[in-house]
């Protein structure tokens, strides 16, 4: 038996917990990484160990980290993967003494994610084997799509495995197929498990600096909410490579060129920022607020934005204080707009979503005057008497409500009415509207990629393709957005849709799918999908998109659907679209709705749906009701590339 000093620590300075002084055990694991891996070791060390004492310890850590009971499914799970893992791994020895030196790790947790972590992974110096066990004796398309989102966030987002080969693996454990491979993912035969895993790892070695690889950056792409919660809280976002590639940072940059000039000028500018849906827009705007601030400059910004449900969502997640940091841009024009002498305290006004400024007739029935936004703002830094910068943040083919579809020309009409000496900064691709002389160009203010996909590079050209009617090219980008790890599925089943939405995102809390609709549509509410005016009015935005899974407020709870109006400017994991009779293809894309005073209704349905097929970050499901009226759409969509579920 130990015997252990009054300070608590035996003759090799190793506590009754099995730590040192400094909080090493005896492999040179600190106890603070345990906390990032419910286990780990060398194969050797696992095969050595007890099983039941390695089912106790993932138990027990999941009630530590977690403050939960782990439930039967998941202790008979572990249990399972365990005996599997054991068994294999005696055989793999037995071919490649090599083996035994390789590390394993059980629940690696992977960082800012929530909880989401993986079943098992295995650790060599140039290869991360992803394992995910299911207790199924059949293959399920969330089971092979969950592992692929793994390892593609392993190796994108996580610094120390840019490099390496990042490689996904499922094991159905009652399945007794043979081994096949699957959208890049090797569905794996318990059977073939030695002989697979030693053709990756033959001749490959330890990887030296386990410790390091556990504790590596991990920068996955934030969502907006996730992105406004750290800007709130004075943290820098991640540095995220695609955010990066896209140009975010020069955007902002220039922006702030121009902001610095405009003050030393003491004049008036207007800055257009352009960008496909999912590029970056908003954070943009959000970024720029944080980054004023912290310039110490006396620049004061404020992000504005006309859209309701955006505002509410950010509150919702941000909580007190928030509402100076997110403001509804009509709360702000009704105190500083129209017939108003008030000024703000702050010279620079961001409006999200600055295409959907509403024209004068519009202003009228709101507000009871005739001033277009655009005039309200430009009106406003024209009385400052010092300097003003309006940046206007523009969505491109996202125009889906009466009183929005004169756009850009009611921002040049209001500095022409000015009487003062506006500058424009736009992109080169805006010469069109603006082309006076006090227009500057520059195209660091264009954001051409979308980034709420990830690395699906190809996703905003292929949705252009599906709303222009070219089914034959939307085709052709399918398999490449597949490839990139982007789901697009189509299914006329709802129920099936939704059963892997729910197996896709099984444990991971941080996870978002919901149903979204049209909101002009008239058939759904007959397959439980209520997009009716009255239902939807009254759905709460905040709690929808940031309740956890488990509340029935939660959009994950699939018991309540939001419209395009909800959902414009905020995203899911995974939407699953519910196509409506309002957008039929018929040889090319017909309309049915009514849109009261629109001046081209067919545009606002075309880019609501446009809206409705940008929200996801990891894919989407697209459920067509299985009536005749609808079943040319169908068929056009699958002909898009669309995959059935």
């Amino acid at each position: 038996m130990d015997e252990f000093n009054e300070d608590g620590y035996d003759r090799d300075g190793f506590n009754v917990n099995g730590y040192n002084r400094d909080g090493y055990d005896k492999y040179g694991i600190h106890i603070l990484d345990k906390r990032k891996t419910g286990w780990f070791g060398t194969v050797e060390n696992f095969i050595g160990s007890d099983r039941e004492l390695i089912l106790k310890k993932l138990i027990q850590w999941e009630s530590t980290i977690f403050s939960k009971d782990s439930s039967p499914s998941q202790i008979s799970a572990w249990e399972n993967s365990i005996n599997i893992l054991h068994d294999r791994f005696k055989d793999l020895i037995s071919v490649n003494q090599n083996s035994s030196k390789l590390t394993l790790i059980f629940e690696y947790i992977l960082p800012r994610e929530g909880g989401r972590r993986p079943d098992v992974v295995l650790l060599s110096k140039n290869n991360v084997l992803v394992f995910e066990f299911k207790d199924y004796n059949i293959i399920k398309k969330d089971h092979i799509d969950q592992v692929s989102a793994y390892s593609r966030d392993i190796k994108n987002y996580h610094h120390m495995s840019h490099e390496m080969s990042v490689i996904p693996i499922l094991i159905a454990t009652k399945c007794v197929e043979e081994t096949l491979e699957i959208k890049g993912v090797t569905v794996l035969n318990k059977n073939d498990f030695t002989s697979f895993v030693d053709s990756i790892i033959k001749n490959d070695e330890p990887h030296q600096n386990v410790i390091n690889w556990i504790n590596s950056n991990y920068l996955p792409l934030p969502s907006i909410i996730q992105a406004a919660k750290m800007i709130f809280k004075n943290e820098e976002l991640p540095q995220i490579k695609t955010a990066q590639s896209a140009g975010i940072p020069e955007t902002i940059k220039k922006i702030i060129e121009i902001a610095k000039i405009t003050k030393e000028d003491s004049s008036n500018s207007l800055v257009l920022v352009t960008g496909v849906p999912g590029s970056g827009k908003t954070l943009v705007g959000l970024q720029l607020v944080y980054t004023l601030d912290n310039l110490h400059e006396n620049i004061n910004g404020v992000f504005l934005s006309g859209n309701g449900p955006l505002v509410e969502v950010l509150k919702h997640a941000l909580g007190k204080g928030s509402k100076s940091f997110v403001q509804p841009v009509h709360n702000f024009l009704k105190e500083y707009g129209g017939n108003a002498n008030l000024t703000p305290h702050e010279n620079i006004w961001i409006y999200d979503e600055a295409q959907r400024a509403w024209d004068s007739e519009k202003v009228l029935e709101k507000r009871g005057h005739e001033n277009t936004e655009p005039d309200d703002f430009i009106g406003l830094g024209d009385r400052m008497g010092s300097w003003s910068l309006v940046i206007g943040l523009i969505g491109e083919g996202q125009t889906i409500n009466t009183g929005e579809e004169s756009g850009l020309k009611l921002w040049k009409n209001a500095i022409k009415r000015s009487e003062q000496n506006w500058r424009i900064f736009c992109p080169k691709k805006l010469e069109n509207t603006f082309s006076e002389s006090n227009t500057v160009f520059h195209n660091e203010l264009d954001l051409t990629k979308s980034l709420r996909s990830h690395i699906a590079e190809d996703v905003t050209s292929w949705r252009e393709k599906l709303i222009d009617g070219n089914s034959s090219s939307a085709n052709e980008l399918s398999d490449n957005i597949r490839s990139q790890g982007f789901e697009i599925y189509i299914t006329r089943d709802l129920e099936s849709a939704q059963s892997y939405a729910i197996g896709r995102y099984d444990g991971q809390y941080d996870k978002r799918f919901g149903l979204i609709a049209s909101s002009k549509d008239k058939i759904l509410p007959e397959f439980g999908i209520d997009n009716d005016y009255n239902t939807t009015k009254n759905i709460e935005p905040g709690p929808w998109f940031n309740d956890l899974p488990n509340s029935t407020a939660s959009c994950c709870a699939l018991n309540s659907v939001i419209t395009e109006y909800q959902c414009q400017g905020l995203e899911l994991d995974l939407p699953i679209v519910c196509w409506g009779d309002d957008l039929l293809w018929e040889d090319n894309w017909k309309t049915f709705s009514y849109h009261k005073g629109a001046k081209d209704p067919h545009t606002l349905r075309l880019n609501s749906y446009r809206v409705l097929l940008s929200r996801g970050r990891d894919g989407m499901v697209i459920f067509v009701p299985p009536i005749k009226k609808l079943d040319s759409t169908y068929e056009f969509l699958v002909k898009c590339g669309l995959k059935i579920l």
